[in-house]
């Protein structure tokens, strides 16, 4: 019987199970066989077409989905709040009446209500505010019930297990549905999360890590501090067990490679909870994270934004002075045993804390950072000796480039280094000679050329080579770095004239065991060869021979960075600033005779001499010297010894130095590349024994 109109008026439209409607692509004709015929061909190719592009989304089946009346079979388009009410409360009931029957469609049933509740219709969806009848809070009471009433059965681990496409708008969805919940509030999801996972430890925790990355930044910090009292604890022990994972057995080692950057956010988040330092585990969380990070630094790429914000957020976080700086104490620990090669870090992580530890002296690692408050310049101090052997060392080079196949790491890493000891001895409350008397005491006492002793000559090279390093990194700094006072200036003089006479006499001693023979800087090549052919030559004297040549590098080199130095600092417009350019000349009118000295021996020694002193000359008018014209009288008889002129090869290059236009000053930097490149490469070489310099 049809109803009336005014039955039909009061009669809600309800939702029928969907009819899908299969369009068929042509239809076909009985009256036409050829165009029958055609169409069925037509027909087939595309079946085929769609069974061999099923995985592409642009050629699926053309399939229609409609919602029509139980009535009046009409599409129903829109729907009001009252019916989307009922649709969610029905599917509500039925997880909660048939959870068996609901698990497979449980994911998607979330992530379909959180993008419902993510889209607000109306501008009281944005409020907290119970509107009755409304949708939104339907949805809402759903995800919440649903999430309480399976949290008994591991739903959390499940779903933060769970590829999740739109996580910036899932998580917060979450979040701000269990956010006046008492039965579940937000930060016991986490508690429940931990939980189940100190349960049934995961393989993987790469994707668990980064949704808990997500949902913890959504999360009230001053709210629910019983929550986050226990998951501190849980924290803790997560910490705890899953470092014990890390330096168990190798073969079952777990990778870590995506979780570093997730557990900083979650640390990050955690440590800004209110009165995180009042809590009974903080300080042992931070400790067992501490373990975790340090032993994760071996395996994975570190940024420097994340260490400066973690370490940052640590010495906010906790109260006692000691605590503060764990993270950073860690971290600084961490690089110490790496450079004694009790530990091996990735490639970059070792420059990484350098430029963390630089950035708490102040330096402008980069522009995009701000200043972050580490205390890694105070965590460094103790570890400042360490610093100096490893500079010191002739070897470490090497070591490093076997581990990281890469011969300019370790002379980035020196250079690094030296800037921290450079800028830690000229701490403004310390300008004056109690750092040098700390750190470098040898330097106030240079040796005596006729009353040297024993192994003098190698010992000053090596003070030689730490020296370079520290004007390297002096120079490197952004700020006014002075670590070695130019009263200082004299005793770096003496200094280059005991390496140049002993230079003089080591040739002599190679030459009558004919270990270094009468060679030119041109052909070390061929000399390498023939050296490694003739089995007269011992390896140890070999390798004297090595390192004494590599000394007549080191000694210019270091005339070179003192005299840039010196200048830097006569740009300072002090007393001390005012001395600087005497000092230079005076510097210079002492090794002078030293180089001529050492002309004096041979002709051999006068072109490699004259061929590195020419590259010094290049090297100031690159770094637009200022005093370079007033020293041309005073190195005019170096260039001419032995020779009535100049000799052609080093003719070319005095031109190209003293055609080169004069140039406002350019930044010392590219140029201090080079310089450290050269210099690592030199003590690379002579470490290897290899007779082969490239001038």
């Amino acid at each position: 019987m049809k109803p009336s109109s005014s039955e039909v008026f009061h009669l809600q439209p309800t939702i029928v199970e969907p009819t899908i409607m299969v369009h068929e692509p042509h239809e076909r004709s009985e009256s036409s066989p050829a165009v029958s015929s055609i169409t069925k061909t037509h027909y087939n190719a595309s079946r085929r077409n769609k069974y061999k592009n099923r995985n592409k989304k642009k050629q699926i089946r053309a399939e229609c989905l409609r919602l029509t009346c139980s009535f009046c079979n009409e599409v129903l388009e829109t729907f009001d709040e009252e019916t989307l009410s009922l649709c969610l409360i029905s599917l509500s009931t039925f997880v909660h009446r048939e959870p068996t029957m609901a698990a497979p469609l449980l994911f998607r049933i979330l992530t379909s209500v959180a993008r419902f509740v993510d889209s607000p219709q109306y501008p009281w969806h944005d409020t907290n505010i119970f509107v009755p009848g409304n949708s939104r809070s339907a949805a809402k009471q759903l995800i919440r019930v649903t999430l309480h009433q399976m949290s008994a059965c591991s739903i959390a681990l499940q779903l933060f297990d769970s590829k999740i496409e739109n996580i910036n708008s899932f998580w917060p969805t979450v979040s701000f549905s269990l956010m006046d919940f008492t039965e579940l509030n937000p930060v016991a999801l986490v508690q429940v999360l931990f939980e189940d996972i100190m349960e049934t430890w995961p393989q993987k925790l790469g994707r668990i890590m980064h949704n808990l990355a997500a949902y913890v930044v959504t999360l009230p910090i001053d709210a629910c501090l019983s929550n986050w009292g226990t998951v501190i604890n849980l924290m803790e022990s997560f910490f705890r067990r899953y470092h014990n994972l890390l330096v168990g057995d190798s073969n079952s080692r777990p990778a870590v490679t995506t979780e570093l950057k997730s557990t900083v956010i979650l640390m990050i988040h955690v440590m800004r909870v209110q009165n995180f330092a009042t809590f009974k585990s903080s300080v042992s969380l931070v400790e067992a994270y501490s373990k975790w990070l340090t032993e994760v630094l071996h395996d994975c790429r570190v940024d420097l934004r994340d260490l400066l914000a973690i370490c940052t957020s640590c010495n906010r976080a906790l109260i006692r002075e000691r605590d503060k700086q764990l993270l950073t104490r860690a971290i600084v620990n961490e690089l110490i045993q790496s450079i004694k090669f009790k530990y091996e870090l990735v490639e970059s992580n070792y420059l990484t804390i350098v430029e963390f530890i630089l950035q708490d002296f102040g330096e402008e690692i980069s522009a995009d950072f701000d200043q972050f408050n580490t205390g890694a310049s105070e965590a460094i101090r103790p570890f400042l000796s360490d610093i100096l052997e490893f500079i010191a060392d002739l070897h470490v080079l090497s070591k490093l480039k076997k581990q990281t196949n890469s011969d300019r790491m370790g002379g980035d890493l020196k250079a690094g280094l030296a800037e921290v000891v450079a800028l830690e001895m000229s701490r403004p409350s310390l300008r004056d000679s109690r750092p040098v008397m700390r750190f470098i005491p040898w330097l106030m006492s240079p040796p005596n050329v006729t009353q040297a002793v024993p192994g003098a000559f190698a010992d000053s090279v090596t003070n030689v080579r730490i020296l370079s390093w520290l004007l390297l990194g002096a120079l490197h700094a952004s700020h006014s770095c002075l670590p070695v006072p130019i009263d200082c200036s004299n005793n770096m003089a003496d200094y280059i004239h005991f390496v140049l006479a002993g230079f003089a006499d080591q040739s002599k001693v190679d030459s009558e065991h004919h270990s270094f023979p009468h060679i030119s800087t041109h052909n070390l090549s061929s000399h390498s060869h023939t050296n490694n052919n003739n089995p007269n030559i011992s390896q140890q004297s070999l390798q004297q021979s090595v390192v004494h040549m590599s000394a007549l590098f080191h000694a210019f080199h270091l005339c070179q960075l003192w005299t840039v130095y010196c200048e830097k600092i006569s740009t300072g417009g002090d007393d001390t600033s005012s001395k600087a350019i005497d000092k230079i000349l005076d510097f210079w009118s002492r090794v002078t005779p030293a180089i001529l000295q050492l002309l004096a021996h041979s002709k051999v020694l006068a072109d490699m001499v004259n061929l590195h002193f020419v590259n010094t000359m290049q090297a100031l008018q690159q770094c637009n010297s200022s005093i370079l014209c007033q020293l041309y009288p005073m190195w005019q008889p170096i260039l001419t010894a032995y020779h009535s002129q100049i000799p052609s090869q080093l003719r070319m290059k005095l031109d190209a130095c003293e055609n080169q236009p004069t140039i406002e000053r350019q930044p010392l930097s590219p140029w201090l590349k080079k310089v450290r490149y050269k210099i690592s490469q030199i003590e690379l070489q002579t470490s290897a024994a290899s007779p082969f310099y490239n001038v």
